[in-house]
């Protein structure tokens, strides 16, 4: 399976996830195909969050890859991707780009790059997975959101060829999905942990109403994060049940 070397380009979509979706359905996908469009009207994030992006200024994707994997290795599809997404970024840009669970990439603390996964699932195994992936590359200015978005173009000050961006992204994505494939959960567990935004750090997050101190230690293979509380036990919190205050 070559990763984005069959690609389905759009001008606009509503979502490049429901289009790579809908082209399943119809038989169009076989692995490793790349779904990219220069608009969506209708981008989304995890657990149904919006996506901002200018018209042909950022990637946005969706890559679809054919597995047979257990359904307790579900969160080895987000681990990849979101190394792939890094080292993409890291290639442009100077400065500290890391993994934030759960589902996005920073540099210096601000949002570069946000990743949406949907999978099908048959007799208890993931047969198929979408990578959504949008990239922030060459937009300068954006709405005013929680976390401070940035692009590459305003890290560098300087202007990309999406080709570029893509081509690494798919390299890279090639790359640990084969790693996966021959090094198991494991390894590609251990790299994304070294990348992981505030790991071993204390920090504020917000836990229901309450402003509470943790130190982020671990994200199990369940997907949930881990972390020590001020008594030195690990609590666990799943999506949208903990907030990171900066």
């Amino acid at each position: 399976m070559f990763i984005g070397k069959k690609r389905f380009y759009y001008k606009a979509v509503d979502s490049t996830n429901e289009e790579a979706k809908r082209l399943f359905r119809e038989g169009e996908l076989d692995g490793g195909e790349l779904v990219v469009a220069d608009f969506q009207n209708g981008g989304k994030g995890q657990m149904g969050s919006g996506w901002e992006s200018l018209k042909a200024k950022n990637f946005t994707g969706t890559y679809f890859l054919k597995f047979d994997l257990d359904l307790g290795d579900v969160f080895a599809l987000n681990i990849l991707t979101s190394l792939a997404v890094k080292e993409t970024v890291a290639e442009f840009v100077s400065g500290s780009v890391e993994i934030k669970w759960p589902n996005d990439i920073v540099v210096n603390g601000e949002k570069i790059a946000g990743i949406l996964i949907e999978t099908i699932v048959k007799d208890n195994k993931v047969k198929g997975a979408f990578l959504g992936v949008g990239l922030n590359v060459n937009q300068s200015r954006f709405s005013k959101f929680h976390r401070k978005p940035t692009s590459i173009k305003k890290v560098i000050n300087a202007k990309l060829d999406l080709e570029v961006i893509i081509e690494r992204l798919s390299f890279y994505l090639q790359q640990f999905y084969s790693l996966y494939l021959t090094k198991g959960y494991d390894t590609i567990n251990f790299l994304y942990h070294k990348e992981l935004y505030l790991k071993g750090e204390e920090h504020a997050y917000r836990v229901g109403r309450d402003t509470r101190y943790f130190i982020l230690q671990n994200v199990n293979k369940q997907g949930d994060l881990q972390l020590f509380n001020q008594f030195g036990k690990i609590e666990e919190f799943g999506l949208k049940e903990i907030e990171f205050l900066i």
